[in-house]
């Protein structure tokens, strides 16, 4: 039988991602090419360092803790997050966190409309990754990084692809307020 993480590692872990935001965090956005199924998208490639068909990146805008709601109630349903099937609860103090046994989470982007130019209004994208320790200029970290931007980048510029996540076709739409959020579990 496998060993077991610890509560109190875990949240510890989940603290310092929190705690480090000032690196800079990117969600890209890519893969505008139909999987061979579209309603079941593969497994990601865990080795991958950079996404499929790149679109673009913005910096990372939303940060809260998360932990699942094993059964809801319609409340919680109401006031809690729907990522994957799943509600989640969400609170951005760490006290409550820590007491409530918290161990995720939520991060996610904003596309106030047509604000970022880096990430085209009416693309499909099926890809999403989270890079870390981004160099961005002040105008990247305002209006994103297009893949161009992105292409000329030196590897080390580029920080590290720490999440990659395969979604059904998503299209950016130009006429509401849309998020995309990823959930990490520690």
């Amino acid at each position: 039988m496998a060993g077991k993480v610890t509560l109190a590692a875990r949240q510890r872990q989940m603290r310092e991602f929190m705690s480090d935001t000032k690196n800079y965090r990117f969600i890209a956005l890519g893969k505008q090419t139909p999987w061979p199924v579209e309603s079941e998208p593969p497994e990601p490639d865990e080795t991958a360092t950079e996404l499929e068909e790149l679109i673009g990146l913005q910096r990372v805008d939303f940060y809260k803790y998360a932990k699942v709601i094993p059964n809801p109630t319609s409340l919680q349903k109401r006031t809690g997050i729907y990522y994957k099937g799943l509600y989640y609860s969400v609170t951005q103090d760490v006290n409550i966190a820590m007491a409530e046994g918290y161990t995720d989470v939520m991060i996610g982007i904003t596309f106030d409309r047509d604000t970022i130019e880096a990430i085209p209004v009416d693309v499909q994208f099926r890809q999403i990754g989270l890079y870390d320790s981004v160099n961005a200029t002040s105008d990247e970290i305002q209006y994103g990084i297009s893949a161009e931007q992105w292409a000329n980048k030196s590897t080390a510029d580029k920080g590290m692809l720490v999440l990659i996540d395969n979604r059904e076709v998503i299209t950016r739409q130009d006429d509401q307020q849309e998020q995309v959020l990823c959930c990490i579990s520690f």
